[in-house]
């Protein structure tokens, strides 16, 4: 634990990049991953979204704003009472990324509770087969590609409607955006839900948290591995190195500042939160068939 909270202290403050792209629209896809072979049933799912711009990509999970957007219908209602109620029905990518293609670099953020962590990692190259086959997705008119990529073999709709050369996840470089992916043993799939212009004042940008600090794969997993054994140690040795450093506590997420509007004081106040499992949604917590088969 100690060692950990060293390299907490003492590791570069901050990961800056030159330019922070705001977004100029987003993707949404529905993740499905049969994490569990011997549960094929019980896969894990998200709802995951790719925000675009014309430099770079940043893909997350949408799982938050869907609460929040559902808190925020419930305290509008004339009916409400003080009391949330929120249905678990996805599981968060424990992962995001942003990739940048001219540089050919890819950043991947990690979050330790409010410790936020970045990894440069391997850049992602796909070797696309483009076919002659189209098909309708959204209303968009898509062409079919295929690729090989860690250990499985994708088929994927893109869509020059859509002039961004990304996709879901680390999928990218075809000549338009990509709208769905399925590996060929239905195993890993994201499927086109949504496509948004983004806001002249959004928030988001194509960049990783200020705070969040330059890690690697290895730290990371010391510090996961420290807050699992020992929630409360970690939470007291934060509040201890917040009050040392005479840093400001802010409640950024990764790459998004969250709203105010989600606030629990006022005239619909928030007395309490019930969140219960979809009764559907029962996913294995077993891993043996990860997303990267190779390395």
């Amino acid at each position: 634990m100690k060692k950990v909270l060293i390299f907490i202290l003492t590791s570069a403050l901050a990961f800056g990049l030159k330019a922070q792209e705001k977004p100029i629209a987003k993707i949404h896809y529905e993740f499905k991953h049969v994490n569990d072979t011997t549960q094929r049933e019980n896969f894990l799912k998200d709802e995951v979204v790719t925000y675009l711009g014309q430099e770079g990509s940043y893909y997350t999970s949408y799982s938050a704003e869907r609460v929040s957007e559902d808190i925020k219908k419930q305290r509008e209602n004339s009916a409400f009472n003080g009391v949330i109620n929120l249905i678990k029905s996805t599981t968060a990518i424990s992962r995001s990324y942003i990739l940048f293609p001219k540089e050919e670099k890819l950043l991947e953020l990690a979050q330790v509770t409010t410790d936020r962590f970045i990894i440069e990692a391997e850049y992602p190259k796909q070797e696309w087969e483009i076919h002659d086959e189209t098909k309708d997705i959204g209303g968009y008119s898509c062409q079919k590609a295929t690729t090989s990529f860690k250990g499985r073999n994708y088929t994927a709709w893109f869509t020059t409607e859509l002039p961004f050369p990304f996709g879901p996840w680390k999928l990218h470089g075809l000549p338009g955006l990509i709208l769905t992916a399925v590996d060929d043993k239905n195993e890993v799939s994201f499927e086109y839900i949504g496509f948004d212009k983004m806001p002249e004042d959004t928030f988001v940008k194509i960049a990783p948290s200020e705070d969040a600090i330059l890690s690697t794969e290895v730290e990371i997993a010391k510090i996961e591995k420290a807050f699992k054994d020992n929630p409360e140690a970690y939470f007291k040795s934060k509040q201890n190195r917040i009050s040392a450093s005479g840093a400001k506590v802010t409640t950024t997420l990764v790459g998004r500042p969250s709203s105010s509007s989600g606030s629990l004081g006022g005239v619909n106040a928030i007395t309490s939160v019930n969140v219960k499992k979809d009764s559907n949604y029962k996913p294995s917590n077993v891993t043996n068939n990860p997303i990267e088969l190779k390395p």
